[in-house]
């Protein structure tokens, strides 16, 4: 195995010596010791540790050739955008990093939960949490004394390792637990509050689990530099902006700041004063009394319609996302959008499935005339009663919805067999790495990686014990909390979910690319039907403990890889992940409750309201009931929506015969970056939700990602993801302050007087207003 010992940076003489002698050695006789090999592969590494850290220089002092600023693949980004330098004397374990850590932790977990029941469902940004960490660390360490007894509450500058460890560690929690929608579901619709301790323990499980497994992947999605995370590199750049570019009188930071100061003052009008500019349509603005226009043009307001043409100048929608996603993944999207607007308007106006009986997005379910579903009319005892059943009749979906279902599983499928044909020769040695009987040493050929060979890794038995324990308690709550979900199906929804956290956490680590947690809770609301069938609480543990450590694995193996880049110690970053999961449960449960008793009537309205939405518990418990009560009835082959469950086995077949293709045309650039998952994915991506923003940011992401790379790659390489960074973190910001101070998230909401930009008759584009 390779040394983790530090090796001391040496002349590029030296190292080329070394390699040489070795290679001639070689020739003499057959190299079978493995110190010989790992002192062949350790000086390789650092040789290219130390060219990185030339190159770096020129880059930074503006003497490299513009060739050498453009930005071509993973590893270009990695060594040309974010800097090796690693200062090892820096303290990271303060007594400053844990309380700015613990109580972003609260502030970010309280935030999300927040989002998670808004119409539009946000992201807390690392950018938001990243900046206002910077602001109080700094402010920490120019006021209080460092001298003395004060020395453990101020360790001097406010450096980059506590800044990264704090901001890791609030992340983390920065969440909405799935566990959240089982426990509002439950209260909602069921009239079922879960005792206290169960919820509590139940959140804490599921989100350890997902620790664990991204624990286990680490040695094939975090080390390599195939695997540079995109959605890190804006943070990661931030970071080195901020402490490795010499304060405030920079050129990166006058930038980032001017553009900080700029979005937070502006945002005031599109969220607040002039809502139109959310969504900008011509023709609803000339016609905001046809339904028609509304679902094709429309999109401003939840639920309202796909946004076609429309244009948005509100950056909380827009995002950075357009601006560090590689440019192929965005492609991808594209495409798939596009097919959206087809298959839309096809199913609906088609009337597939009778969908003009029901609204053109929703994720409720209805009976046969188009009303709510009376979903306790056909339970007894929270499970399906066929007589109750014969008398409601049957359950219908929104045709958009059950469209996105069939998408949702055709991308899935088409993920594992994409992940397994396109990129299972790059990572396969690796993968081998995670067996402890591996004897085969696999060079890396990562600078950030090699840098952190001076610091001990985290055992692996820490992750296994870890997901021992959460399993434990998954098992426990199971029981005390009567979900109805047996040991046995739990253990399987578990295999099932570390095979499908694989695939997914490679596309998000190669190509930017995060599968969304609805697609996962329909696939194992299906997978739960057939293991409890006519029992919607036990569906809805299946959806819970398949999807949730999908998406727990995907940001904490992105921290991790932040981690990396910023060179804070493995076992830090350990303590800081699981202090961040542990807080962000406890006040994510404290905030649902809330919420949920506040906003009760806005939270069970199909449409809700501009501030409050109850969607994303709406479709949770579509799924539960679909799937739960209702799969025999709705999914059977014969019944109305049959094609859901086999779309997961279509799906699988379209990147083996694309696969095939690029066999036989290997120099095809189309053949090899096409990627059937995301554009599936992508072709029902409009169904719920805000959609104005879709078009501002596709043209946003080719401007970005091609015309500035290519054309002015030194621009593109400093500036791009300070600028992606910027803007998320003064939008990020004013957002919060606006949900506490006029949009009663913090008590009675505060409206601006209605006028022409405002008016409360119609959508927020002036589109005639849906039906709640």
């Amino acid at each position: 195995m390779a040394s983790t010992e530090h090796v001391p940076a040496r002349q590029d003489s030296e190292f080329t010596d070394d390699i040489e002698k070795k290679a001639h050695d070689s020739s003499d006789e057959k190299i079978g010791y493995v110190d010989t090999v790992t002192y062949s592969d350790d000086a390789e590494e650092e040789l290219q540790l130390k060219q990185a850290e030339e190159l770096e220089a020129r880059l930074a002092s503006g003497a490299a050739v513009d060739s050498e600023y453009l930005v071509k693949d993973a590893h270009d980004v990695s060594i040309k955008v974010l800097s090796v330098r690693d200062d090892y004397e820096l303290p990271v374990v303060t007594f400053r990093m844990l309380f700015l850590g613990l109580g972003f932790s609260a502030f970010g977990s309280v935030l999300a939960q927040l989002y998670y029941f808004k119409p539009q469902t946000l992201l807390v940004s690392e950018s938001f949490l990243l900046i206002v960490i910077y602001f109080i660390g700094k402010g920490w360490e120019k006021v209080l004394p460092s001298h003395g007894i004060f020395r453990f509450l101020n360790p001097g500058p406010f450096n980059i390792k506590e800044h990264g460890a704090a901001l890791i560690m609030a992340y983390t929690a920065s969440n909405s637990a799935t566990a959240i929608q089982v426990i509002s579901v439950q209260d909602l619709y069921y009239n079922n509050q879960l005792n206290p301790g169960v919820a509590i323990f139940t959140l804490l499980a599921s989100q350890l689990i997902g620790y664990s497994f991204a624990g286990l992947l680490q040695e094939a999605l975090v080390y390599p530099s195939i695997c540079f995370w995109p959605t890190v590199i804006t943070p990661a750049s931030i970071f080195q902006a901020l402490h490795f570019d010499g304060g405030l009188g920079s050129k990166r930071t006058k930038i980032f700041w001017a553009l900080f100061t700029f979005i937070f003052c502006y945002e005031i009008f599109p969220q607040w004063i002039f809502p139109v500019l959310t969504g900008v349509s011509i023709f609803c603005l000339v016609d905001h009394t046809s339904a028609t226009m509304r679902n094709v043009f429309g999109g401003a307001s939840n639920n309202e319609g796909m946004g076609l043409l429309a244009a948005c100048f509100d950056w909380n929608l827009v995002t950075s996302a357009n601006l560090y996603t590689p440019l192929w993944t965005q492609l991808n999207q594209d495409i798939g959008v596009v097919f959206t607007y087809i298959l839309m308007c096809a199913v609906y106006y088609g009337n597939i499935w009778q969908g003009l009986k029901f609204p053109f997005m929703s994720q409720a379910i209805f009976d046969i005339n188009g009303n709510q579903y009376n979903q306790t009319a056909i339970l007894t005892n929270n499970k399906f009663d066929p007589v109750k059943f014969a008398e409601v009749g049957p359950a219908y979906f929104s045709s958009t919805n059950a469209l996105y279902f069939i998408t949702a599983n055709l991308a899935m499928g088409a993920t594992i067999t994409h992940v397994l044909c396109f990129y299972w020769e790059q990572l396969l040695p690796f993968f081998r790495m995670m067996n402890p009987w591996n004897k085969n040493h696999s060079v890396t050929h990562d600078e950030h990686f090699t840098a952190m060979k001076r610091y001990s890794k985290v055992p692996r038995w820490w992750f296994l014990s870890l997901l021992a324990i959460a399993y434990a308690m998954a098992q426990a709550t199971d029981y005390t909390g009567h979900s109805n979900f047996t040991w046995w199906q739990l253990t399987v929804i578990l295999f099932l979910s570390m095979f499908f956290t694989t695939a997914y956490c490679t596309t998000s680590a190669i190509l930017g690319y995060q599968q969304f947690s609805t697609q996962l809770d329909g696939f194992y609301s299906m997978i739960g039907s057939y293991m409890a069938p006519g029992d919607p609480v036990a569906n809805m543990y299946a959806a819970l403990y398949g999807s949730q450590p999908t998406v727990q694995g995907i940001t904490l193996l992105g921290d991790l890889k932040l981690g990396q880049y910023l060179k804070i110690p493995p076992k830090v970053n350990f303590l800081v992940q699981i202090l961040g999961c542990v807080v962000g449960a406890l006040l994510n449960y404290v905030m649902e409750l809330s919420i949920v008793k506040n906003q009760r009537t806005a939270l069970l309205s199909i449409s809700g309201t501009r501030l409050w939405s109850g969607q994303n518990a709406q479709s949770f418990n579509s799924n539960a009931i679909s799937w739960g009560a209702l799969g025999r009835e709705m999914f059977s082959p014969g019944k109305t929506y049959y094609m859901v469950p086999v779309s997961l086995a279509i799906g699988a077949i379209f990147p083996i015969i694309q696969y095939g293709l690029y066999r036989k045309w290997p120099k095809s650039a189309f053949l090899k970056n096409f990627n059937t998952s995301v554009v599936l994915q992508y072709s029902c991506f409009l169904s719920v939700g805000i959609n104005t923003s879709v078009n501002t940011s596709m043209l946003l992401g080719v401007v970005s990602q091609w015309w500035v790379r290519n054309r002015y790659p030194r621009a593109f390489t400093k500036y791009n993801y300070i600028v992606a960074g910027a803007l998320d973190g003064g939008t990020q910001v004013i957002s919060f302050i606006l949900n506490l101070a006029v949009f009663g998230a913090a008590g009675t909401a505060v409206p601006f007087p209605q006028w022409w930009g405002n008016d409360a008759n119609y959508s927020a584009d002036r589109c005639l207003a849906p039906a709640s």
